[in-house]
């Protein structure tokens, strides 16, 4: 059975995976400062695609790139007065770190620029052999925009209306839209060997010479930020479509939204490094939690923008824990009664049909939050059927570890205004209780505090205090 992806390019929705295989080409980092929060969402929902079709069967081939050589990359070297290769190594090494803390699984394939110089090189001499590049004898090459009518369909521009996007180095081209396909070195700069002298790649050359290399099929999917479609993939398709015409390049184009900073309950500006505004992705797990910060990004479509605030994330942490508490309450159950096992096929049938049209993970949430809420009603009347919930237990673990979610984290909740840690499986009777004794330390009231201690003791829990609240384990 095949996936349904809305193509960016046609508008229409388009079918991949009907041979059971899927390539996945996702732009990736320019390696010359950390990722912040905004930058995290497209690894995230592409190691969530992957998850789902994996589980499904489909054999597939994900491939992110890295750019390791770019004018951010030599000014943040200069800047520093470091190698531009010491800048390469210790931003992808912090790429890959918060990768890891974000429980991201990397790439099948994470080419680098600098390692396809070859490659590029080919297109390029592909590209001025058939008429769509030239060599104006300064060591550049440009690729001539106005040799390619479709130029501006994937951004649905038209050529006089687009912004010029290489200011600076109009002297030597045709016109102003022309985009650099090789650089001459400058002094002290990079560079590699080339047909027209010492040089180093444009940006966007990186990216079709990639996806010819390691999806030699085409792409199924090619992924990015809508901040990208313009002008890195219209670059892209004008290029490989340019080059060889005849070979299928990309199947379907997907871009994810940005994410905005909303400052009280107001939308400011899109995250972003050159206004200052970022959040490193490190410090969002140290107040959120990676769990927090996957079920904010899941349930909002991918295909849209998404608002960032202390206050929504704090709001979706509570939403995932409820969610944990009631899988924690029921995934020792032994026992299926009518209701569990109804209830498993629906969550089972709802996931998969939205994962596959178009992987719409808020509906796929939504059905996970339904589902759960309504085996909590029978729990509430009814306390023993927490033991007899093992179909829906089965599914619901399958459904939240698809998604990433890591079930063995720390759980914390806040009851009466008391933020409580804790691991494993907490009642909601201990959690009142830890609250209490929490409550009457900060009244001083000790021999209260000391009672509901010597309470929680006695049933094999252990309290540790500490300034950011109660952590509670078994003894």
């Amino acid at each position: 059975m095949s996936v349904q992806v809305r193509d960016t390019l046609s508008g229409r929705m388009v079918e991949v995976g009907e041979s059971g295989r899927v390539g996945l080409y996702v732009c990736g980092p320019t390696v010359y400062n950390h990722i912040h929060i905004g930058n995290a969402r497209a690894p995230l929902f592409w190691d969530v695609v992957v998850r789902y079709l994996r589980s499904r069967g489909y054999e597939v081939r994900l491939v992110q790139n890295i750019t390791d050589i770019e004018d951010k990359i030599i000014n943040k070297a200069n800047e520093e007065g470091v190698s531009w290769e010491e800048i390469v190594r210790r931003y992808t090494d912090s790429f890959h770190e918060r990768l890891e803390l974000l429980g991201i699984g990397l790439p099948d394939v994470e080419p680098r620029a600098t390692e396809h110089i070859p490659e590029m090189v080919s297109l390029i001499e592909d590209l001025i052999e058939s008429g769509h590049a030239y060599a104006p004898g300064n060591g550049d090459v440009y690729y001539d925009v106005e040799s390619y009518p479709p130029y501006g369909r994937l951004s649905r521009q038209r050529p006089d209306e687009m912004r010029e996007t290489e200011k600076g180095v109009t002297g030597y081209k045709k016109s102003p839209l022309d985009f650099a396909l090789w650089k001459a070195s400058k002094p002290g700069e990079p560079s590699w060997e080339s047909p027209w002298g010492p040089g180093r790649p444009g940006w966007h050359i990186e990216c079709s010479a990639m996806v010819e290399k390691h999806l030699p099929d085409g792409t199924d999917i090619h992924g990015g930020g809508t901040d990208l479609r313009f002008p890195h993939h219209e670059n892209e398709l004008a290029q490989s479509a340019g080059a060889h015409p005849d070979h299928t390049f990309v199947r379907a184009w997907a871009h994810h939204g940005m994410v905005n900073i909303a400052i009280e309950g107001q939308v400011s500006n899109k995250m972003a490094k050159s206004l200052g505004n970022v959040l490193d992705v490190d410090r969002a797990i140290e107040i959120h939690g990676r769990n927090a910060i996957r079920m904010w990004l899941l349930q909002s479509h991918y295909s849209q923008p998404i608002d960032y605030s202390e206050e929504i994330l704090d709001e979706k942490r509570r939403s995932y824990e409820r969610l944990l508490r009631l899988y924690r309450q029921i995934s020792r159950s032994e026992t299926s009664s009518e209701l569990s096992g109804d209830l498993a096929t629906e969550l089972k049938e709802r996931f998969d049909r939205a994962m596959r049209d178009d992987f719409n993970t808020p509906e796929a949430v939504a059905a996970l939050f339904e589902v759960t809420h309504r085996a909590g009603q029978e729990i509430a009347v009814r306390p023993d059927a927490a033991r007899e919930f093992a179909a829906l237990g089965d599914v619901l673990e399958e459904v939240l570890t698809t998604f990433g979610f890591d079930l063995s984290e720390e759980s914390a909740s806040d009851v009466n205004g008391v933020r409580i840690r804790y691991e494993g499986e907490l009642d909601e009777g201990t959690l009142l209780r830890v609250a209490e004794r929490e409550e009457a330390r900060r009244e001083k009231d000790w021999a209260t505090a000391d009672r509901l201690r010597d309470e929680l003791h006695d049933e094999g829990w252990s309290v540790e205090d500490t300034p950011e609240g109660p952590i509670v384990s078994r003894r």
